[in-house]
């Protein structure tokens, strides 16, 4: 990544309405005069100017451009975006033009890796442009545009304030506690409120975790019972194979049922029933228990046609501690008796008499999955995080343990302690990206797409 001026597309590629199409660096303006015709002598910065695409006199698009000036801009250098219409051919012919005169083809979070080297955007603010553009619900969505205003940053800056505290008072300490008998370590009892708010910042990054993939909800039930007919009715598509046959599922099958602006990972699965000779059902079997076990919710079906039977008893006790919608299915071929020894079988849990087939009562299992929404906590009160964050997060808050620790003891050496405090400032460092290493800012930002 260097000092030339960089383009790219900043909208998704393929056909629309609008693309996008974005310049940085010192000669945006001077590259854009040369493509777009309509720029007046002297334009103004983050003003809108209707002209046309060209090649060489020959108009190409109408569009319209606008130009920043640094460092009042998203990288914080001179930049310019283009609006153009959404056609593959117009988008590579801008970006070429925009090449034979000066630029040349960004990298993957070149935008905003230089937004952050120009401080207009810490590490942490920079990831979350990445983490908002790739957020599957609109819960985690607002909790990532919460990081991006800066959020998780003053929170990392006050467990930092705290951190420096007890840097000079320790060192202190350690410079005149012969001379003047300062005690080495005094400010290290202020950390234990960084700690308690480094303790909420983790305790929320697992409820973020769970809005980004969304919650798991299985499927389970025995072969035939029509486990794969609902699975479709839900997602108001054929996405599994249906048959009169039994196991006819041999594997599961995962797709993303998305409701209220949430996402609900929905697995359909292979019937359980008795150990087969039949290695396949037998390996599809097995990934069904793995399936319930990573669940956070089950939808357990049973057969409204007949008394529940082992399996069905069998498959209630593998899906106990998880939160459960009890369905009998097949409501058009439902038996008092079998109703009746459904109850029976299972006291405590109402049974929903649904019909996957029809969709006669899939209202419960909305209802039920809502349910599960509401039980969730509040997104407003928690921060997310990615993987590397909470890997920084969970190693500063060992080291802010062990300061407290060493702070409890009955003779706290301050030279120990002082090391800790510098580990964890140099943390603090790598979270914002004050102190990280060349390769590891360019890992970070490889993940971005091209045009941001």
């Amino acid at each position: 990544m260097d000092e030339e001026t960089i383009v790219a597309l900043a909208t998704p590629p393929g056909r629309g309405g609008i693309a996008v199409v974005r310049l940085s660096g010192s000669q945006s303006e001077a590259v854009l005069g040369q493509i777009f015709q309509g720029l007046p002598r002297a334009p103004r910065p983050r003003h809108s100017y209707h002209g046309h695409l060209h090649d060489a006199g020959r108009r190409i698009d109408e569009c319209l451009a606008v130009l920043f000036r640094g460092p009042r801009s998203y990288s914080g250098e001179d930049m310019a975006e283009i609006s153009l219409h959404a056609n593959p051919f117009i988008v590579e012919a801008a970006v070429s033009l925009a090449c034979r005169c000066g630029a040349r083809p960004a990298l993957a979070g070149e935008f905003s890796y230089r937004a952050f080297r120009n401080g207009k955007l810490d590490l942490l603010q920079a990831e979350a442009v990445n983490e908002l553009i790739r957020s599957n619900s609109r819960a985690f969505s607002l909790m990532e545009f919460g990081n991006l205003e800066g959020r998780l940053s003053r929170e990392v800056a006050g467990i930092r304030r705290a951190l420096l505290k007890a840097a000079v008072d320790v060192e202190t300490g350690i410079e005149f506690s012969e001379d003047q008998h300062v005690a080495a370590g005094g400010g290290v009892a202020g950390l234990a409120g960084a700690a308690a708010a480094l303790d909420g910042i983790l305790a929320g990054s697992r409820f973020s975790e769970a809005l980004n993939r969304g919650l798991r909800v299985a499927i389970a039930g025995r072969v035939n019972v029509g486990k794969s007919s609902l699975f479709n009715a839900l997602l108001l598509k054929e996405r599994s194979i249906t048959s009169a046959l039994p196991g006819t599922t041999r594997d599961y099958i995962e797709e993303t049922l998305r409701l209220d602006g949430f996402s609900f990972r929905l697995t359909d699965m292979a019937g359980l029933r008795p150990a087969s000779a039949d290695d396949v059902e037998h390996e599809g079997m097995r990934r069904s228990l793995e399936q319930i076990a990573r669940a956070d919710a089950v939808l357990f079906m049973v057969d409204a046609s007949r008394p529940p039977g082992r399996d069905d008893v069998e498959i209630h006790r593998l899906t106990e501690g998880k939160r459960r919608l009890l369905l009998a299915n097949k409501s058009d071929l439902a038996r008092e008796e079998a109703l009746r020894r459904i109850r029976e079988r299972f006291p405590g849990e109402t049974p929903h008499l649904v019909s996957a087939r029809s969709g006669d009562n899939l209202g419960a299992v909305t209802a039920f999955l809502k349910e599960l929404l509401r039980d969730m906590p509040d997104p407003s009160g928690a921060v997310a995080v990615n993987l590397r964050q909470k890997t920084l997060l969970e190693r500063l808050r060992e080291t802010l343990r062990r300061i407290l620790d060493r702070q409890a003891g009955t003779a706290p050496e301050a030279e120990l302690l002082a090391e800790e405090i510098r580990r964890g400032l140099d943390l603090i460092g790598e979270l914002t990206g004050a102190v990280s290493a060349e390769d590891v800012l360019h890992g970070v930002f490889a993940s971005f797409c091209i045009g941001k």
